[in-house]
């Protein structure tokens, strides 16, 4: 029953999302309110980057994902949100084109879908589930399960812990990934820099 929700949702969000063209993914929060600067930055970002020509999609919920979303609206790109329906919970935001709004029950067939269209990822700062589709993608790209795209990780000073713990740790120290493990991701200190990483990678 599981993998027939899961290839059933996978060939919905291929069908609906196929002719996008080229397209970046946003990994953020959906927990940061509209009324601070993280927000405004999502909304920048989002605007940068359809803008620049790209698709965005984000999960489609509140928070950052939201502001991403809305700034591609206000670019005239194409805001695209592949969406969660929990028992019970179901938020999805406003500023996602009907037309690439997409809503799924199980997630492993969102997570593909991100891997399997994007050109790009961006990621913003976020919790746990930020955390884990960052590593999770970094660790597909490792292993050549998807192609190897650049990882964008906007906002130096949320991410810079991180990358300098894979970089002291992980690559030095303990010798568990190597150099070009790391080659494809990449610290962006705002939503310029992030487009511009993005065209000079593909």
């Amino acid at each position: 029953m599981g993998n027939d929700i899961y290839h059933s949702e996978i060939n919905l969000g291929r069908k609906a999302l196929g002719g996008i063209g080229r397209s970046v993914t946003a990994l953020c929060s959906s927990s940061i309110k509209e009324d601070t600067p993280h927000y405004q930055k999502g909304v920048e970002t989002g605007y940068a980057l359809g803008l620049a020509g790209y698709a965005v999609i984000t999960g489609g919920g509140p928070g950052l994902m939201e502001a991403i979303n809305k700034g591609t609206q206000q670019a005239g790109g194409k805001s695209v949100g592949i969406c969660m329906k929990f028992p019970g919970i179901f938020i999805q935001n406003e500023y996602i084109d009907p037309q690439y709004n997409i809503t799924l029950t199980n997630m492993a067939a969102r997570k593909q879908l991100f891997w399997d269209i994007s050109t790009a990822f961006v990621a913003l700062p976020g919790g746990y589930g930020t955390l884990d589709e960052v590593t999770e993608c970094m660790t597909l790209m490792q292993m050549g399960i998807i192609k190897r795209r650049p990882i964008i990780l906007q906002d130096a000073e949320f991410w810079s812990p991180l990358t300098s713990w894979l970089r002291k740790v992980l690559l030095t120290e303990y010798k568990v990934i190597k150099d070009d493990d790391l080659s494809y991701v990449h610290l962006s200190a705002s939503p310029e820099e992030s487009v511009e990483i993005i065209k000079k990678s593909i």
